[in-house]
C-alpha cells in the first residue's frame, strides 16, 4: 500500500474546527479526514490560538491555525533566508553538481 502525504490545508482545517466544536472525538476527525489521529492531536497542540488577556477565546481556530502553519513554513525556508546559500546552490548545479 502506497502512501502519499499532503499538508493539512484551509477546508481540513474547518472541518476539524467545526468538528471539535460539536464534540466529535479526535479518532473520529482523523478517521473522517482519512489521516493518522496523531496528525490531528499535532494539529490542534501546533496551532492552537492562547489569548493571554481573554482566556475565554482560547481554543482552535481554522483560518488562525492555517495562518500560524504558513508563518512557520515560511519561516524554515533556508534558501530564501539566505540569498548567498541560494546563489552558490544554484551555481553548483549549474555545473552538475548533485546536493
Amino acid at each position: 500500500m502506497e502512501r502519499t502525504y499532503s499538508q493539512i490545508d484551509l477546508d481540513d482545517r474547518r472541518k476539524i474546527a467545526r468538528w471539535r466544536q460539536a464534540g466529535v472525538g479526535v479518532d473520529a476527525i482523523a478517521e473522517k479526514l482519512g489521516r493518522h489521529r496523531s496528525t490531528i492531536f499535532r494539529e490542534l497542540r501546533r496551532n492552537r490560538f492562547q489569548d493571554v488577556e481573554m482566556p475565554d477565546l482560547t481554543g482552535y481556530y481554522c483560518v488562525t491555525a492555517d495562518g500560524f502553519a504558513k508563518e512557520r513554513r515560511r519561516r524554515y525556508r533556508k534558501l530564501v533566508r539566505h540569498p548567498q546559500l541560494r546563489a552558490a546552490i544554484i551555481e553548483r548545479i549549474k555545473h552538475c553538481w548533485s546536493p
